[in-house]
């Protein structure tokens, strides 16, 4: 049977009836089990989700440190009668995960490679202490039945079913203190398709079933708790969701410790390759004491989750944000006016703390008269509470700019001086708040022309002598305004790229990944990248992958992820093709692409064609040049099961830029379920716009 592969949505719904039988579909991960996984040791996980796993080789690992193998895939149920077509239920694998001694610490991705594709990304939590898997979801429902857990331990369980509650007990010393941890609606941030999000809270209880202590939201949507028990004896942890829902894709981490646990720490910036000074609060250790953390050279700048060396022994860990600025510590408390404010030079990473509540912090910097300076403040991607407003400022306190909620809650700052003098950085709370966990970094610099690029999808997955698009978009800083060049690496033997170099005027292209008709099976990793010029000289950017994520009703949103795959897998659906290859559009006038679309003989339902990409009106990907589009009226992208010619027409309007052999592709979609679709391209499709006189851009 002929398999589905990369996901690319596009118009909400097809307007022909949805085949109630959908496609089979590559693996779509929504849970693993164990989530978490100890350094230095291996261990065997369970991984299920939606789609088929038949045919599954590979276990693809976020490095460095993780790798694993497959061990065994549930058998598929008996093939359907000859013309159905049925959709395979909730799958699972069986797999080994290694883990290296030294393997980064926090949640690492995991994908699988299909017959049918490679996956969705899973997530499983590396933990320095021993992992505890939950012995049983429906024997610990009750405070008698806890299962009974060691200190220290990462707890891995799931809150399986409607009013699930899990208990777990330990024995304490009078005066001890114990600290839990978890990591569970965190995880769910990049499961392609899991609706219903699981909100967990904390309850310690005493021997006797008096609460002792509760806790909620502490990290984002996750809980963390510390108690000081007064009594030697038995105590519980008990974990739920806020609103006793349950699902069994919910799985959580429960880290407990009655070792040290840090809940902030400062500075927050730390350099690669260089030994840092810090100080910490939380429990269990010594707050006066100063940490020497060495820092590896390797680490990636960033957000990077480690564990503090005490003299009381190592810390959970707790995340730190790695820059290759000069990193400049807030002197006491920074004053709120910028005459009295700490000086500082550019590039830097500002480590600050609000302490208190309604402290705004500022630091007084010299600007000289249309310089572009470039402020970004890493806070809550860095697990602090702060919820950041970034100011500009000038000597009498006036308001030059400000930003607010840039990368979720943090905000960035283009801004251009408007004369030379003094001028201040000003970092507050939204809300006013403060204390020792809402520290931040401001980096502050001298901004020079640079680009950033995303694609859609994160995985690509094509069968022998197939095709299948995959979007980019450009994100332009600081003036830059020369085209982006896309660069591959790392493409299987038998695979191939078209070019793309995203014109100055675009900020969006689309580029068709073609496999041979002999293309062995295949999976792996990828990389690509993005090239332009500056007046400095090159830079090279690699692309961000975004996953989709779908919604409850069927919205699509996306979720940085770390890992951008590919597969070669079993013959596609369908193959599109559309004529002409080159087409030139004066301004004003139209021209037909004409489409044939070629079933797998196995494949008999409706096909959906598009040039962009869209999803309940919502535009993802759109590679027209401006000014062209598509004129509905006498284009045919609707082709029922039995239809396999349809069009498109394409119109360029009076003011349409010139340009030059811009790429298009046409896709088939195919639908896998009421939502998801699978995209199949045509080969590329130039499209020139002459400029005045007839000659084409350059």
């Amino acid at each position: 049977m002929p398999c589905s592969r990369l996901i690319a949505p596009t118009l909400g719904f097809f307007l022909f009836a949805v085949p109630a039988v959908a496609q089979t579909s590559y693996p779509m991960l929504t849970r693993i089990e164990p989530a978490a996984a100890q350094r230095g040791q291996s261990v065997e996980i369970t991984i299920a989700g939606g789609g088929s796993f038949e045919g599954a080789s590979q276990l693809l690992c976020q490095g460095p440190g993780l790798s694993g193998e497959i061990l065994s895939v549930e058998k598929p149920p008996p093939a359907p009668a000859k013309g159905k077509r049925v959709r395979r239920p909730l799958a699972t694998v069986k797999a080994r995960l290694h883990v290296s001694a030294n393997a980064p610490l926090g949640p690492r991705e995991v994908r699988v490679a299909t017959l049918q594709g490679v996956s969705s990304v899973g997530l499983v939590m590396v933990v320095n202490d021993p992992v505890v898997a939950e012995s049983d979801d429906k024997a610990n429902d009750q405070a008698p039945q806890a299962q009974a857990i060691p200190l220290p331990s990462a707890i891995a369980g799931t809150i399986g079913k409607p009013e699930d509650v899990d208990w777990y007990s330990f024995t304490v010393k009078a005066g001890q203190r114990v600290t839990f941890s978890v990591w569970a609606n965190r995880l769910e941030n990049k499961i392609h398709d899991l609706q219903a999000h699981f909100d967990p809270i904390l309850s310690v209880y005493n021997a006797q079933g008096r609460e002792l202590a509760v806790d909620d939201n502490h990290d984002f949507a996750d809980p963390m708790l510390s108690y000081e028990f007064k009594e030697a004896g038995t105590a519980y942890i008990q974990i739920r969701d806020t609103t006793y829902a349950g699902n069994p894709n919910w799985t959580y981490v429960l880290q407990a410790t009655a070792g040290p646990y840090a809940t902030s720490v400062f500075p927050m910036a730390v350099n690669p390759g260089a030994i840092s000074s810090l100080h910490a609060q939380g429990f269990n250790f010594d707050l006066s004491q100063t940490m020497t953390l060495d820092v590896p050279k390797d680490v990636p700048t960033g957000s990077w989750l480690t564990s503090l060396p005490t003299a009381q022994g190592s810390t959970l860990a707790l995340p730190l944000v790695v820059t290759k600025f000069p990193v400049v510590t807030e002197t006491g408390d920074a004053p709120s006016l910028v005459a009295k404010a700490q000086k500082v030079a550019f590039p830097a990473a500002i480590s600050g703390r609000l302490g208190e509540p309604n402290d705004a912090d500022v630091f007084q910097f010299e600007a000289k008269k249309g310089t572009v300076y470039a402020f970004e403040v890493i806070a809550r991607r860095a697990g602090a509470a702060t919820d950041p407003v970034l100011k500009v400022v000038n000597d009498k306190d006036a308001l030059q700019a400000q930003a607010d909620d840039t990368f979720g809650k943090d905000p960035r700052l283009e801004w251009t001086a408007p004369a030379d003098g003094v001028f201040g950085l000003q970092v507050s709370d939204l809300h006013s708040r403060g204390g020792d966990g809402f520290g931040y970094v401001l980096a502050a610099e001298v901004a020079e022309p640079d680009f950033l690029v995303t694609c859609d999808p994160d995985k690509i997955n094509v069968g022998p002598g197939g095709r299948v698009p995959v979007f980019v978009q450009v994100t332009r800083r600081t003036g830059f305004s020369g085209p982006v060049t896309l660069l591959w690496d790392g493409l299987p033997q038998g695979v191939s790229a078209s070019p793309l170099t995203v014109p100055a005027n675009m900020t969006e292209g689309v580029m068709v990944v073609s496999a041979a008709a002999d293309a062995k099976p295949a999976a792996g990793f990828v990389a690509l990248r993005g090239k332009g010029d500056a007046p400095k000289g090159p830079i090279v950017r690699t692309v961000s992958p975004k996953q989709e994520i779908y919604f409850p009703g069927g919205g699509r949103g996306f979720w940085p992820v770390e890992t951008f795959a590919i597969g070669v897998t079993d013959p596609s659906d369908i193959t599109v093709e559309a004529k002409p290859h080159a087409i030139t559009l004066a301004p004003g006038s139209t021209a037909t692409i004409d489409i044939k679309v070629t079933r797998d003989a196995d494949y008999k339902q409706g096909v959906n064609l598009a040039v962009i990409l869209q999803h309940l009106g919502g535009i993802h990907g759109n590679p027209l040049p401006p000014g062209v589009v598509i004129k509905e009226a006498g284009s045919k992208t609707l082709l029922g099961p039995t239809e396999t010619v349809g069009k498109v027409i394409l119109e360029a309007k009076p003011d349409a830029q010139p340009c030059d052999k811009v790429p298009i592709c046409v896709m088939g979609h195919v639908s896998i379920n009421f939502v998801v679709k699978t995209a199949y391209a045509s080969e590329p499709i130039l499209i020139t716009v002459p400029a005045k006189g007839g000659a084409p851009a350059k």
